[in-house]
């Protein structure tokens, strides 16, 4: 069976990391730079390789995600892809979390919300942002004793 993870490319990985560790609240953050050898490889200046990311991960609200710098051209902006938190809302504890994450994240000033963290017709909770990369983000609740299996 796969697993599927969300792998993040940034201009300056190591930037972002702070950013999310700031605004989001994000831990376990790890973060490897471009080594020597690896710089020689891509064809990279070898000064300055402590503020290169070859890879990271951090996680936000117990989810584990993964980024890097982007080595290959310039970034685009889009709207294709986004990233979707799920909590379980009988978990009291995570539901809390999840509440104070959103409004930490819309009172930073930071992102566009694009829809409020509210009670949805489905009965679930969910709200929508866009940070300051151009990555867009759902934050969703739901009664996980109530999904089938």
């Amino acid at each position: 069976m796969a697993k599927l993870y969300s792998y993040l490319s940034y201009t300056n990985a190591k930037e972002a990391l702070a950013y999310y560790e700031k605004v989001f609240g994000a831990t376990k953050i790890v973060r490897v730079p471009v080594g020597e050898e690896q710089a020689e490889a891509f064809g990279m200046e070898k000064e300055h390789l402590e503020d290169t990311t070859i890879h990271a991960s951090f996680t936000i609200l117990g989810a584990e995600l993964f980024c890097s710098d982007n080595f290959k051209g310039d970034l685009i902006n889009g709207n294709q892809i986004w990233l979707m938190l799920d909590v379980n809302s009988e978990d009291e504890e995570a539901a809390r979390k999840a509440d104070m994450f959103f409004e930490r994240v819309q009172d930073s000033g930071t992102v566009d919300v694009t829809m409020p963290y509210v009670e949805q017709f489905w009965g679930g909770k969910m709200g929508q942002f866009v940070d300051q990369y151009g990555i867009g983000w759902m934050l969703h609740s739901q009664p996980y004793s109530k999904l089938e299996n």
